[in-house]
Order: C-alpha cells, then sequence, then structure tokens
C-alpha cells in the first residue's frame, strides 16, 4: 500500500471516528425523554358510562418515546422533537371509528420539578373490525432553556396522556399504576 493511500485510509477512519463521537456528544447534549407511568394508560368511554368497566369505548397506552434535538450553547438551549408512539384497543366492532388523544410533553429539571409542559393531540383510527391499531403523535419543535449553572443532563422530557380526574381515578381503581 503507498504511503498516500495508507494516509487517506486513516484519515477516513479517524473521520468516522470522530463523526461518532459528534454523535455521543449530541445525545449527552439533549434531554433525555420517558413516559411517566401514571399516564401511560388511559380508558375513554361511551358517553353516560364514565369509570364504568362495561363503558369502555377504547383504551390507549404510550408505547414509546424518542427525541433528538439541537443543543445551542449560546442561548443555553435545546430544541428537541419528540415521537410518541401509541396503542390503541378496542372490543372488535362493525363500525370505524376516528378518535383524538390529548397527550403531553413536559421539560423536568433535576428528575421533579416541571419546567415547562405543553398539550397536544394525536389521531387514531380504527377500521370496521379492528381491535388494536399503532399510532404517533409528533411534536417537531419543543424548547428547553436551562437555567444558569444547570447542564443539559440536569433535565429530561416527560411524556404521557393528558388524563382527566376521571381517568386517573379509574387507572387507580384497575390498578394500572401505584398511587
Amino acid at each position: 500500500m503507498t504511503i498516500a493511500r495508507h494516509t487517506a485510509a486513516m484519515l477516513a477512519l479517524a473521520a468516522l471516528s470522530l463523526s461518532g463521537c459528534s454523535q455521543d456528544l449530541k445525545k449527552g447534549l439533549c434531554p433525555s425523554a420517558n413516559i411517566l407511568a401514571n399516564t401511560s394508560s388511559a380508558s375513554f368511554f361511551r358517553e353516560n358510562m364514565p369509570g364504568d368497566p362495561a363503558g369502555v369505548l377504547y383504551t390507549v397506552q404510550v408505547t414509546g418515546v424518542t427525541t433528538d434535538c439541537d443543543f445551542d450553547k449560546d442561548e443555553g438551549t435545546a430544541d428537541a422533537s419528540v415521537v410518541v408512539t401509541f396503542r390503541a384497543t378496542r372490543t372488535p366492532s362493525a363500525v370505524g371509528g376516528t378518535y383524538s388523544v390529548p397527550f403531553y410533553v413536559a421539560a423536568v429539571r433535576d428528575s421533579s420539578a416541571i419546567v415547562s409542559k405543553q398539550v397536544y393531540t394525536a389521531s387514531l383510527s380504527f377500521q370496521p373490525g379492528e381491535a388494536t391499531t399503532t399510532f404517533t403523535g409528533g411534536v417537531s419543535s419543543y424548547v428547553v432553556r436551562f437555567d444558569n449553572g444547570k447542564k443539559p443532563y440536569d433535565y429530561g422530557l416527560l411524556t404521557g396522556l393528558q388524563l382527566t380526574q376521571a381517568q386517573l381515578d379509574f387507572n387507580k381503581k384497575m390498578g394500572r399504576f401505584a398511587p
């Protein structure tokens, strides 16, 4: 192998190594995303049947969350995009249906202090005869501002379903999460 080819090969390997480092660095500068267990499941009821297990129209669960971000050191911000994955189930029905499900994304500092929260809506559809469907909800830009002296790893993003009090009470009654 000539010296020029050897040098070119070494430069290519170095570039690949550095690109991996820059991705790892970027991941360390983006708040991690997690699902809040207490709000990961919700039942939606037929009219005039709230809280009655026989009145459940469909149930939605948050099954995953992914995020990516752009870190701005000068501004002390991370601009995150978030994709939340859901699964909805119902008893099979000859009738299709389209519904909207509210979900939230919240920025937290030091694992507990809520810094900001926004509520969004995801749409889902059941085809006639379909008992299960998966769908996603996305947020293209969620800006997290870092307080002075705080680092990106001091922050996180939480997501879940925006539950009503009746839905929270039903989850507790059905033992879906620890109180």
